[in-house]
């Protein structure tokens, strides 16, 4: 989200309530803290603070408001803090702040005592940070030291960003998710694969766990699981003793059937595939998949089960295209054709072998058995697509690509239109049969074949889209064009109804001043200056052109 149009990600009812607060002139103290960090104060109800990141390219990193509004990403009063921002962004208008190489030369001139004292006072303070300088800076040979600093740490974190209900906001959960894998990433100054684990273990139970007291709206807890179980992968792909690799898979294994992954079978599976790192090992091989197949169920059970016995079964399969025989790869492939991966793996072999028409009845048995699946059925067709033109059968491939195209496969357009004689005749054919059948497609096809008038026609039926097709006709239809985007200013300034929509129509105007010319542009602002009269914050705005 962009400071300059962060209208658009945000409720509309939010933004006017903000707007209305910012020209109140409710915000207040507003300064830069830091390199592109700024604080204010904005005045309600009562008293909140906002504090706002951003980067280079305005873009909101971070904002965080202390109220309690938690109905959505953005409340009233961070919206008034960002019109205050774009304000005092454009003449720099901040009190000069102490730079950070001034803090940097104030510590570098305190005696090592003074440092130590300054850091005991505020760990005393803050225990996330007293248990992170323990974690991160004390050295213990016992691991279930190691381990229990670890788990005062990630304790510590939880209960900084539970509320009094124990439950972490959206607002929070981002940092809060932040901080455990920051605890993820000092594993790696750990020399113990097997401890580096057992933390790594750790932090995603607690993640699992997390999923009930947090609000994980914007995947934050996901992402945190992702990158933990990245990071066992990692440990188990390291160079191991053999005892500590018969250790880690009997953790992996032991891990995997937990009750935390109840209703979350895809990191149920996703840990049981690091085993496949050790899958080298008979004895292993055999252990691993002994496990997979307990947990296959019941595929007809609901589309869910089967998409992870799809995942359990190609973790099978390819342990045993990688150490079983060429006949028991292919075997098991025939055996579960009713996934769709494995049909497409064996088309595969009989592609390569040259087997078109073997292609062709896998194929259309997939589209049979898949046919409630519409993405599923496209697949199987392109493969029949792909049969026909090895085989050289124009006229089925015709047939299909055109289907292909109808559905919205537009590359198919152009490999049909080469097999063709006639290729005028075949757009026009195929522009009036897609502008009934898929409009989507209708309009990606008089783009790509640069059908001006065409591409006007349907711009006179969408005068909105204007701004979007002025460079397909700006050189032979530019009076029209013209014309046309000035009704979309007008109609835009006639459904405008307060300051925010006001300065969004002249905002349009600008734009139109650039394509149109500043002549043109002032005369419509002078139209709507008359027409509108009587809305002087309207005025306003046009007055600013």
């Amino acid at each position: 989200m962009n400071l300059y149009d962060f209208e658009e990600a945000v409720s509309s009812t939010i933004v006017d309530r903000g707007f209305e607060y910012y020209e109140a002139g409710f915000v207040a103290e507003l300064a830069r803290v830091g390199n592109r960090r700024y604080t204010a104060v904005v005045k309600g109800a009562d008293m909140y603070e906002i504090a706002v990141e951003l980067d280079e390219e305005g873009n909101i990193l971070s904002s965080y408001c202390d109220c309690p509004y938690i109905m959505g990403m953005v409340c009233k009063h961070e919206v008034a803090v960002y019109y205050e921002l774009i304000d005092r962004l454009k003449d720099e208008d901040f009190p000069k702040e102490a730079s950070e190489l001034d803090l940097k030369v104030i510590l570098e001139n305190l005696s090592k005592e003074k440092l130590v004292d300054i850091l005991i006072d505020l760990a005393e303070n803050d225990p996330v940070l007293h248990n992170g300088l323990l974690f991160n800076y004390s050295v213990y040979d016992d691991v279930k030291w190691e381990i229990d600093r670890c788990k005062r740490l990630v304790d510590a974190i939880i209960e900084k960003y539970s509320g009094r209900d124990g439950f972490i906001t959206y607002k929070n959960v981002g940092d809060f998710t932040e901080e455990l894998t920051g605890v993820l990433h000092k594993t790696e100054r750990l020399n113990d694969p097997l401890i580096s684990f057992e933390i790594a273990r750790m932090l995603l139970s607690e993640g699992m766990k997390a999923f009930q007291y947090a609000d994980d709206s914007n995947g934050d807890i996901g992402y945190l699981i992702d990158v933990t179980i990245k990071k066992m992968s990692a440990i188990a792909h390291e160079t191991l003793e053999w005892n500590e690799q018969t250790e880690l898979l009997d953790k992996l294994i032991h891990l995997s059937k937990s009750d935390i992954f109840e209703g979350w079978d895809d990191f149920r599976i996703d840990v049981l595939a690091i085993c496949m790192e050790f899958a080298g090992n008979e004895q292993m091989r055999k252990r691993l998949m002994n496990e997979l197949e307990t947990m296959i169920e019941d595929s007809s059970a609901n589309d869910y089960g089967r998409y992870a016995n799809e995942r359990i079964h190609n973790l099978m399969y390819d342990i045993i295209e990688s150490y079983g025989t060429t006949e028991e790869a292919r075997q098991f492939l025939q055996e579960n054709l009713n996934y769709p991966t494995f049909r497409k793996r064996l088309m595969q072999y009989e592609m390569k072998a040259g087997n078109f028409e073997n292609v062709l009845a896998l194929a259309s048995e997939g589209e049979r058995l898949d046919k409630d699946y519409r993405g599923l059925v496209a697949r199987w067709k392109k493969w029949r697509y792909k049969a026909y033109r090895h085989l050289k059968s124009i006229e089925e491939q015709m047939k299909i690509g055109r289907e292909l195209l109808i559905e919205g496969e537009f590359e198919f357009y152009w490999e049909l239109k080469d097999l063709v004689s006639e290729k005028k005749a075949f757009y026009e054919e195929m522009k009036q049969e897609l502008a009934v059948k898929n409009k989507l497609m209708f309009v990606k096809l008089i783009e790509a074949e640069n059908d001006v008038d065409s591409i006007l026609e349907y711009v006179r039926e969408n005068p909105s889209l204007v701004e979007h097709y002025w460079k397909y006709l700006v050189g032979s239809h530019k009076e029209e064009a013209i014309r046309l985007f000035e009704y979309k200013v007008k109609v835009a300034a006639e459904n405008s109804f307060n300051r925010k929509e006001y300065i969004q129509v002249c905002q349009l105007l600008k734009r139109f001043g650039k394509l149109a010319g500043r002549e043109v542009q002032m005369k419509v602002a002078g139209e709507l200056e008359q027409t509108y009269k009587n809305r002087p914050a309207f005025l306003d705005e046009l007055a600013k052109l």
